[in-house]
């Protein structure tokens, strides 16, 4: 048995409390854009990620990695639809390009709150914990995770919600919709992360469109019907 010290899960959470120390300095002090310093952490995210995991044999969370990417990008399409169609999320001009009328460093920044949900999913099932309680769990945790990026990333100039119904910052159309997210791609990691590519891309699309019809759903739910 590996020492604690030494242990993936440990490891992984040193990785990503230094990430958030460095992220809270590179946003305070550097004089860039916040699009820029966005897009950079971003960046700085994946390559350390992806060359951590390489060089420590992490299969684990590398497969949960390689899995999320391709979702991680997909995810601009509901950005996407919220901005441009329905009007009521704005990502304001924060020196970065624009997918659409997207941020483009949101391709990649999607995958960091969805690697937290599916890996805390893996580790409750390791657990013997049962799959309703893994996925109320899972779904928790995205509540959490999403929830404090909607209340907190408007302060970097990133995104906020517009002409919806919100508590302080939170719109509360948007959070049944990021837990089922969280919960769906755990749940499309366990069943397709041994597939071939090609499939787990397919996945990662049939993922995206369920978070488009839950966004919408409970859009017409809340601030139409409600």
């Amino acid at each position: 048995m590996k020492p604690k010290f030494l242990a993936e899960e440990f490891l992984l959470a040193l990785y990503f409390l230094v990430f958030s120390i460095i992220s809270g300095f590179v946003m305070y002090w550097s004089q860039s854009p916040s699009g820029i310093k966005l897009a950079s952490l971003t960046l700085l995210f994946h390559i350390s990620f992806a060359g951590l995991s390489l060089l420590l044999r992490w299969h684990t969370p590398f497969r949960i990695w390689k899995f999320l990417v391709p979702l991680s990008i997909l995810m601009i399409f509901p950005d996407w639809f919220l901005s441009s169609a329905l009007q009521i999320l704005v990502f304001p001009e924060d020196g970065f390009l624009k997918i659409g009328t997207v941020s483009g460093y949101m391709a990649g920044l999607w995958a960091i709150p969805l690697f937290i949900c599916v890996y805390t999913g893996i580790k409750l099932e390791e657990m013997s914990v049962s799959i309703v309680g893994t996925c109320l769990w899972v779904g928790i945790v995205a509540l959490a995770i999403f929830g404090t990026s909607e209340a907190t990333m408007w302060i970097l100039g990133s995104w906020y919600p517009q002409n919806v119904k919100m508590w302080g910052k939170v719109a509360y159309y948007v959070l049944v919709p990021e837990m089922v997210l969280g919960v769906t791609a755990y749940l499309a990691y366990q069943g397709f992360s041994y597939s071939a590519y090609i499939f787990q891309i397919a996945m990662g699309f049939l993922v995206m469109l369920l978070y488009i019809g839950n966004l919408s759903f409970f859009y017409l739910l809340i601030e139409k019907i409600l």
